[in-house]
C-alpha cells in the first residue's frame, strides 16, 4: 500500500511540476502560429522526385508521400489519361507544384495540411493582364459537426463535383460566387459516413448546418494492423475489428480482457475481475492467451502462447492514451506476429495532433468504492515536434470486496515525435506500469441443473469471495529458503519500457519502418483455488491462526491450493518492415527479433478455510503452525527465448480483384535450466532447443463496387511449444508436440449510408492437442493418461451497423460456432478401476470445453440534444465444462446501459451499469474428471466448484476536455 501511495505521490508531483508550464508553453505556441505562416512553411518543404510521363494521379500520390501533404480535389478535375513529367532534386514544394500544375491549367491554395486543387477560370484566349470579369453570385457556407455538436475539422466538401472546400478550425466551409441553380453538395470525413445533399441557390446566400454520422464499422478507413501496406477494410482480405476511442468511452471495459467482448470470434472469460482473463479464439480449444497475441503500438507485449502467469492482459491497460484498438481475426494474424494462429489485438496510442488538446476523466465505481483518474495531453511543441502524455491511477475495493484493497495502481505513458523531414519521422515511447489486481478465484455454488451458479446457504458466489482474511503467510520451501507472501498483493506487475519507431520514404518510394522496445518487468502472483469441500466433524477441533477455537462449527469447510509466484522478465523486440509499390504489386518484406529472458519461481501448498464471505484460515486438529501443509515447488522457469523471423508479402491489384500472399519463417531458440524437483531441490539440468516454423497465408478480395465486396483467405500455421513446456520438471518430448493450425474463411462486406456489414464463415482445424484423461484407479484416486487430440470448428461471425436516423444507431455482433474434437481417445490401463480396465474411452465427436455455441450482442444508442443513451443485450450460449460433455453449462444474459450528458462543449457526464439484471452465469463449472461422477447425475443442492460472472455494478464518470 505504501509503495502505491509513493507512486501516486510521485505521479502527482511530476504533473504539478511539469503540467502548468507545459500547458502554458503549448497554449502560447498553438495560439501564436498563424495559419498563413503554416502554409508558407508547408510550401517551403523540400523534396526530390523524378517521374517521366506518368499519370497525374500517381504523381500526386508520390508528392503526398514524399512531402507529407494531402491533396484535395474533385475527381472530374483531372483525367486519368493526363500524363506529366517532373524532375526535382531538393526543391521546394511550391516549385514542384508550379512545374506540375501549370501545364494542366490547375491552380491551388493551402488550407492547413491540405492542398486544394482548382481548375483555372482564366480563359486561354484572354491575356493574363485582362482577366475575365468576375461574375457576382451567392455564398454557400455552413458548419459541419457530428451528432453531439463536435466540430469536424478537415472535412472535405464538394459542390457539384467541380469545386471543393475544407472545413476550417471553426468548423466552417464556404463557397463564394455560386450562381443560381440546383447543386449536389457532398461531405467526406475520416471515421464518418459520406453525406450527399441536394441544394438550390436562388437569389441569395445559403447557410447549411450539416450533421454527419459515424462510420462505426469503419469499412472505408485505413487499417494499420493488416500486414503489408495499410488498406481500407472494404478493400482488404483481412478480417479486422476496430474499436475506436469513442466506443471505449461509450462502453468502458471493466478490465483489459473485457474489452475483447466487442470482437466477434472471441469467447471471452473476464470473470476473474482485473486478474488474468481467458480468451478462446475461433473455437480453438485452449484458454488464456494461447492462440491470441497482444501488441502495443505494433510491438508484442509478451510472446504469444502463455496462459495465466504471465498473462498478456497484465502488460497493457486501457486508458485515455488509447487512440483505438485493431483486432485481426484469423489467418493473417499469424503472418503479422510469430506464434499467433488465431487472432491479435494491437492497442494504438495517441501521438499528438496539430493543435494542443487534453482530457481529464474522473471515474467513480458506485457499487465497489472505486476511484480512478485518467489524463491525456497532446499537441505540437514546434512545427516539427509533437508529444502525447497520459495515464491513469485508481484505487478499488473490488467487485467482490475481500478484506483488503483489491485493486490499486496505474500507469504513465508518453511519446515524442520528431518530423525529421516531410518523409521521415522518429518517435520515442516510454511507459511505467505499476498495478495490483485481485484474481477472483472459483468458488462453490449450489447445483440445480441450470448451470446458473445458485447461492449456497451462507455464501453467494455472485457477490461474495472465498479469499482468506489471514492474508500474510511465511512458507519454507523444499529448498530450505523462507519466503513471505501476502494475498493482498494479488497479481502485481511493475514494468518499465522504452522504445522508438523510425519511418522513412526514400526518393525512390521505398518505405522503411523500424520499431524497437526494451521492457523490464517484475511481478508476483499470490492466490488460491478451492478444492473439494469437507464436513465439520464433532470429533475434531478447529482453530483460527492465533489459537482461537471454533465452537460447534456446522456445515462445510474447504481446502484451498495456494500459489505464490515471483517472476521477472526482460524483453527486447525489434521489427523491420520495408515496402515498395511496383506497378500493380505492393511488395513488403522484413524481419523481427524478440528476446524474452524470464525467471519464475512458484511455491504451492494446501490450507483450509471456512466457506463464507472473507473466511478465515483454519488449523485442523491443533492450534500449532500456520495451517499450511504439503509445501512444494509448483513451477520453476529460468531461461531465454529468442524468436528470429523473416516475412515477405505481395499484394497484387488487378482492378476490382486484389490478391495477397504472405509468408513467415520463425526460428525459436529456447535455452535454460530445468529444476530437478527432488532433494536437495537445487540441482538443475540445462536444456537447449531450436525449432523452425513456416506460415503461409493467401487472401483474395473482390470489390464489387464502392459499397460491396467479397473476400476469402486460407492459412496454414502453427502453435509452438514455449519455455513453460521445456522447463517442466518431468519434460518428455513424447508427451508434447507443436500444434498445427489450418484456417479458411470467406466473407461479404457491405458499406452503405445507413447499413454496414462484415460477415464471414470460418473453418478451423487444430492438431496435436496435448491432453490428459483422468481415469479412476482401484483406490479412489485417478490415473492421468496422456493423449493427443484434434479438433475442428465451423463458425460464422457477423458485425453489422444499422443507422435508421442521425439520432439512432443499432449494432449487432454475433458468433455462431460448432467446435468438436475429431479425435480424442485413450484406453484405460490395467491398474484402472476393475469395471474400466482395458476399455477404450472415446470422446471423438464431443464438443470442445467452455466454447459457447453462440454469442450474440445487440446494442442501441440514441442521441437527443445533449444526451446520448446506450443499451446492450448480450447472450452467451450453452457450453460444456470438459471434453467428456457430461456437465453442461446453460446460457446466460448480460444487460448493460448508460447515459451521456454533454453539459457544455468541454464537460461531459456519464452514468452506466453493467450486468443490470444481476444475471447469474457460470464461465466454468464442475471441473476436471466429471466424466466419472455418476455420469452427470449430480445431487440437487450439492456443492460444485465454478466461477460466476461479475455481479451488477454502477459507475459514473466526469470528463473535462480542453
Amino acid at each position: 500500500m505504501e509503495k502505491h501511495r509513493q507512486f501516486f505521490s510521485t505521479l502527482l508531483t511530476v504533473m504539478k511540476i511539469a503540467g502548468p508550464p507545459l500547458f502554458i508553453v503549448l497554449l502560447t505556441f498553438s495560439l501564436g502560429v498563424a495559419k498563413e505562416g503554416y502554409s508558407q512553411e508547408l510550401l517551403k518543404r523540400r523534396l526530390s522526385i523524378d517521374v517521366n510521363n506518368e499519370e497525374f494521379r500517381n504523381v500526386l500520390s508520390k508528392i503526398e508521400k514524399t512531402a507529407d501533404v494531402k491533396f484535395s480535389f474533385v475527381p472530374q478535375l483531372i483525367s486519368a489519361h493526363e500524363k506529366v513529367s517532373v524532375s526535382a532534386q531538393s526543391e521546394t514544394l511550391a516549385s514542384v507544384l508550379d512545374e506540375v500544375l501549370s501545364p494542366l491549367k490547375i491552380s491551388y491554395e493551402v488550407s492547413g495540411k491540405y492542398i486544394v486543387l482548382k481548375k483555372n477560370v482564366i480563359s486561354l484566349a484572354t491575356p493574363l493582364v485582362l482577366p475575365r470579369p468576375v461574375i457576382e453570385g451567392s455564398t454557400v457556407r455552413g458548419k459541419v459537426t457530428d451528432v453531439k455538436g463536435e466540430l469536424l475539422i478537415g472535412t472535405t466538401v464538394f459542390l457539384n463535383q467541380t469545386r471543393n472546400s475544407i472545413v476550417d478550425q471553426e468548423g466552417m466551409f464556404v463557397f463564394n460566387n455560386v450562381l443560381d441553380g440546383r447543386y449536389t453538395i457532398q461531405f467526406t470525413s475520416v471515421g464518418f459516413k459520406s453525406l450527399k445533399k441536394e441544394i438550390e441557390v436562388k437569389g441569395g446566400d445559403l447557410r447549411l448546418d450539416i450533421v454527419m454520422m459515424e462510420d462505426n464499422l469503419q469499412l472505408d478507413q485505413v487499417v494499420v494492423t493488416s500486414g503489408g501496406s495499410p488498406k481500407k477494410k472494404i478493400e482488404s482480405s483481412v478480417a479486422v475489428t476496430t474499436i475506436s476511442a469513442k466506443q471505449l468511452t461509450q462502453r468502458p471495459p471493466l478490465n483489459s480482457t473485457d474489452m475483447l467482448k466487442a470482437i466477434p470470434g472471441l469467447s471471452v472469460e473476464s470473470s476473474g475481475g482485473d486478474g488474468p482473463g481467458s480468451v478462446r479464439v475461433r473455437g480453438l480449444p485452449g484458454g488464456g492467451y494461447v492462440f491470441m497475441g497482444v501488441m502495443e503500438d505494433g510491438l508484442p507485449v509478451l510472446p504469444t502462447g502463455f496462459t495465466t502467469s504471465p498473462s498478456a492482459d497484465q502488460y497493457y491497460k486501457v486508458d485515455l492514451t488509447v487512440k483505438n484498438v485493431e483486432a485481426v481475426r484469423g489467418g493473417n494474424a499469424s503472418v503479422i506476429l510469430a506464434n499467433t494462429p488465431g487472432a491479435l489485438i494491437n492497442v494504438l496510442s495517441n501521438t499528438g495532433g496539430e493543435t494542443f488538446a487534453g482530457k481529464v476523466k474522473y471515474t467513480r465505481g458506485l457499487s465497489q468504492n472505486a476511484n480512478r483518474v485518467d489524463l491525456n495531453l497532446g499537441g505540437p511543441l514546434s512545427s516539427k515536434v509533437k508529444f502525447n502524455l497520459g495515464g491513469f491511477y485508481r484505487g478499488d475495493a473490488g467487485i467482490r470486496p475481500p478484506s483488503y484493497r483489491a485493486n490499486e495502481g496505474g500507469q504513465l505513458k508518453m511519446n515524442l515525435t520528431y518530423q525529421i523531414k516531410p518523409n521521415s519521422y522518429i518517435r520515442f515511447y516510454g511507459k511505467y506500469l505499476n498495478d495490483k489486481t485481485t484474481w477472483l478465484v472459483p468458488a462453490y455454488y449450489s447445483y440445480d441443473g441450470s448451470g446458473q451458479g445458485r447461492a449456497l446457504p451462507g455464501f453467494d458466489p455472485l457477490t461474495e469471495i472465498l479469499a482468506t482474511r489471514d492474508t500474510k503467510v511465511d512458507l519454507t520451501g523444499p529448498d530450505g529458503q523462507k519466503r513471505s507472501y501476502d494475498f493482498a498483493d494479488g497479481v502485481h506487475l511493475k514494468s518499465i519500457s522504452g522504445g522508438m519507431e523510425f519511418k522513412h520514404t526514400t526518393s525512390g518510394e521505398w518505405t522503411i519502418k523500424n520499431s524497437m522496445r526494451y521492457q523490464s518487468t517484475k511481478g508476483g502472483f499470490v492466490g488460491a483455488v478451492v478444492t473439494s469441500p469437507s464436513t465439520y466433524k464433532s470429533s475434531v477441533k478447529y482453530y483460527y491462526p492465533g489459537g482461537q477455537e471454533l465452537v460447534n462449527p456446522t456445515g462445510y469447510y474447504t481446502g484451498q491450493n495456494f500459489t505464490g509466484t515471483t517472476t521477472r522478465d526482460n524483453q527486447f523486440v525489434d521489427i523491420l518492415d520495408i515496402g515498395k509499390q511496383i506497378g500493380r504489386h505492393s511488395l513488403s518484406f522484413g524481419g523481427a527479433f524478440h528476446s524474452y529472458d524470464v525467471n519464475t519461481y512458484t511455491l504451492g501448498a494446501t490450507f483450509y478455510t471456512e466457506i463464507k464471505d472473507k473466511p478465515r484460515t483454519l488449523l485442523i486438529g491443533d492450534n500449532k503452525g500456520n495451517g499450511y501443509s504439503g509445501v512444494n515447488i509448483a513451477n520453476y522457469r529460468d531461461g531465454l527465448t529468442t524468436i528470429s523471423s523473416v516475412t515477405v508479402s505481395d499484394e497484387i491489384n488487378l482492378g476490382r480483384l486484389t490478391t495477397d500472399l504472405g509468408l513467415r519463417v520463425d526460428r525459436f531458440h529456447v535455452k535454460g535450466n530445468r529444476l530437478q524437483n527432488t532433494a536437495p531441490f537445487t540441482n538443475v539440468t540445462a536444456f537447449d532447443e531450436s525449432n523452425t516454423y513456416l506460415t503461409g497465408s493467401l487472401g483474395l478480395n473482390y470489390k464489387v463496387n464502392d459499397e460491396h465486396a467479397l473476400f476469402a483467405r486460407a492459412t496454414k500455421t502453427y502453435s509452438a511449444l514455449n519455455i513453460n513446456d521445456y522447463s517442466n520438471f518431468n519434460f518428455n518430448p513424447e508427451t508434447v508436440k507443436d500444434r498445427g493450425v489450418f484456417m479458411a474463411e470467406g466473407g461479404y462486406k457491405v458499406n452503405t449510408s445507413r447499413f454496414a456489414l462484415f460477415s464471414s464463415l470460418i473453418y478451423a482445424r487444430l492438431t496435436n492437442i496435448a491432453s490428459t484423461m483422468a481415469i479412476p484407479n482401484t483406490t479412489a484416486g485417478f490415473i492421468n493418461i496422456g493423449t493427443f487430440a484434434s479438433s475442428r470448428n465451423l463458425s460464422a461471425e457477423i458485425e453489422a451497423i444499422y443507422t435508421p436516423s442521425k439520432m439512432l444507431n443499432f449494432r449487432l455482433t454475433t458468433t455462431f460456432q460448432n467446435s468438436k474434437y475429431t479425435k480424442y481417445e485413450v484406453t484405460a490401463p490395467d491398474n484402472a478401476r476393475e469395471d474400466l480396465a482395458g476399455k477404450p474411452y472415446i470422446w471423438s465427436g464431443n464438443n470442445a470445453e467452455r466454447i459457447p455455441s453462440y454469442i450474440i450482442e445487440l446494442s442501441a444508442s440514441y442521441t437527443y440534444k445533449i444526451f446520448d443513451a446506450f443499451l446492450s443485450f448480450r447472450q452467451i450460449g450453452k457450453r460444456y465444462t470438459s471434453p467428456s460433455n457430461v456437465y453442461r453449462l446453460n446460457g446466460y444474459n448480460e444487460i448493460s446501459a448508460g447515459l451521456d450528458c454533454k453539459i457544455t462543449k468541454a464537460i461531459g457526464l456519464r452514468v452506466w451499469a453493467d450486468n443490470l439484471a444481476n444475471s447469474r452465469g457460470l464461465t466454468e463449472g464442475n471441473i476436471r474428471g466429471d466424466q466419472f461422477l455418476a455420469n452427470g447425475a449430480f445431487e440437487k443442492g450439492s456443492l460444485q466448484i465454478g466461477r460466476v460472472i461479475l455481479p451488477r455494478s454502477f459507475w459514473t464518470a466526469l470528463t473535462i476536455s480542453f
